[in-house]
């Protein structure tokens, strides 16, 4: 139902575009009014009813808010951290008011179960303590492909006799 309407494809562009997981929970995050619990966003009011944009952000948040449920503490760390980056924050500080103000509840969607949005929590405020007491834990570093192996001598050929 939801790759039908024309809502759809322009939120798989915006969303394929954001780098990581976290990165489409806090832009879906953003679309939604704290006060009503709606969705919008006024360019795509214009080529789609209010109901369908509100209906497939709120069921695109849903689907989103999981797949960062399932990410790793470590995944998570470093996904916060690239997040803390692109803002231009220091780490250390916008940590320390994140665990604060926790405004990672606002990340989560509308009727999620108790258990999902208990288990986010814990996990974003253990990442945020990580990051703010922790940012030089080996684990976070970024995994670096490894690189080809030196080039050694040339086998010489081994000729029959």
């Amino acid at each position: 139902m939801l790759r039908e309407n024309a809502i759809f494809r322009y939120l798989d562009n915006a969303l394929g575009s954001l780098p990581s997981p976290f990165a489409r929970l806090v832009f879906l995050s953003s679309l939604r009014d704290p006060y009503t619990g709606h969705y919008f966003h006024e360019g795509w009011a214009s080529v789609s009813s209010v109901g369908d944009v509100n209906t497939t952000l709120r069921e695109t948040h849903r689907t989103v808010f999981d797949s960062v449920v399932d990410l790793s503490l470590i995944t998570l760390t470093r996904e916060l951290r690239k997040h803390f980056q692109s803002l231009g924050e220091a780490e250390l500080r916008t940590a320390s008011l994140w665990l604060q103000t926790e405004p990672f509840h606002e990340m989560i969607p509308e009727g999620c179960p108790l258990l999902s949005r208990k288990f986010f929590i814990s996990q974003l405020r253990l990442a945020l303590e990580v990051l703010a007491k922790a940012p030089n834990w080996a684990y976070l570093e970024e995994p670096a492909a490894s690189p080809f192996p030196p080039p050694g001598p040339t086998p010489q050929p081994r000729w029959l006799n």
